[in-house]
């Protein structure tokens, strides 16, 4: 007989009606119904063919005493989760990513494969703005390829990735080679993002008054040589020494971190357009051309960058992992 006191959970698992009871670890009881169970869960399925006794308790009513009790080991917060996905109602939010990760190991405990499908894209799209690395853990974890390319797209967001900068303990939940791949995609869309302003044909139509690559003062000039030659929507124009200077510091922080976000938060920008206001030619247009040209490098990087994949788990090892 337990010495905790137990309490009843809120609607709709106070239902007087019911035919099983669940008891929490933390001495909550949830009044469900089998059928209901054992559509979701396999295992529930099973279990309630096997013979039950009613679990006789000074905490349970006069009214309880003939309906079986089976004890959990998971919370009142996690069980309360778990069976609203299996009820037709409203879905849970979710406190944290760790409530979260509990419901998604309680639901491959009880083999609840729709309760899991349900509660990844609840996941997702309940925690968009949280840590991307910890989203991809959970995704290699629980998820499918689609959950890992999304949350794998937002670590674009962490700068040198590859570098350690501080620990982060979800990482004991995947392998190496998961958090490998992560690296190899990372380092991928940097390869990528950085070609962009490697080649500026993609500036389609040609903008021909930008005056990054139509100034002819000598002092916005530096000694021609490859560098300052582009081709540029298929014709070769030779650009300025500040622009040229943005250019190639543009290439190294885009292959640090490959994402639309370095662009408009970029030193060397402001750099540019500080050097770029200084000679009398570009002044009356150099902030306008270069934000101009900031959104089009910003849409062709997020093209080059949607273009790179995650290796796909499925066909190398196959799903037994999603499963263990």
């Amino acid at each position: 007989m337990p010495d905790e006191k137990t309490s009843t959970a809120q609607a709709p698992f106070d239902n007087p009606d019911c035919d099983i009871i669940l008891r929490s670890c933390d001495g909550v009881t949830f009044r469900v119904f089998k059928l209901i169970l054992s559509l979701a869960s396999p295992m529930f399925k099973v279990m309630f063919t096997l013979p039950q006794a009613g679990l006789q308790s000074d905490d349970l009513s006069s009214d309880d005493l003939s309906v079986p009790v089976i004890p959990m080991t998971e919370t009142s917060t996690t069980m309360k989760s778990l069976l609203l996905l299996c009820y037709p109602t409203a879905n849970p939010i979710f406190n944290s990513l760790a409530d979260a990760k509990a419901v998604l190991e309680a639901a491959r405990k009880y083999d609840m494969e729709g309760t899991l499908s349900r509660t990844r894209d609840l996941v997702m799209a309940q925690f968009s703005s949280a840590d991307p690395l910890e989203l991809y853990v959970l995704s290699c974890r629980f998820g499918r390829q689609h959950h890992a390319q999304a949350a794998a797209a937002r670590t674009l967001e962490i700068k040198d990735l590859g570098i350690p900068k501080s620990e982060c303990a979800g990482l004991q939940d995947i392998t190496g080679l998961d958090y490998q791949r992560l690296l190899i995609y990372h380092h991928k869309c940097g390869v990528a993002a950085q070609a962009v302003p490697s080649s500026l044909l993609w500036v389609m139509p040609e903008p021909p008054d930008m005056c990054m690559w139509t100034c002819t003062r000598q002092a916005c000039r530096s000694p021609l040589n490859y560098k300052n030659i582009f081709l540029i929507a298929k014709k070769s124009h030779v650009i300025t020494s500040w622009f040229d200077e943005y250019i190639v510091s543009t290439r190294m922080e885009l292959l640090a971190r490959p994402c639309e976000s370095t662009l408009y938060e970029s030193e060397s920008y402001d750099r540019a357009v500080g050097k770029a206001v200084t000679c009398s030619e570009c002044l009356p247009n150099a902030v306008v051309h270069m934000a101009k040209f900031r959104s089009l490098i910003a849409a062709e990087v997020k093209k080059a960058v949607g273009n790179v994949s995650l290796i796909d788990w499925l066909s190398i090892r196959g799903s037994l992992y999603f499963y263990r």
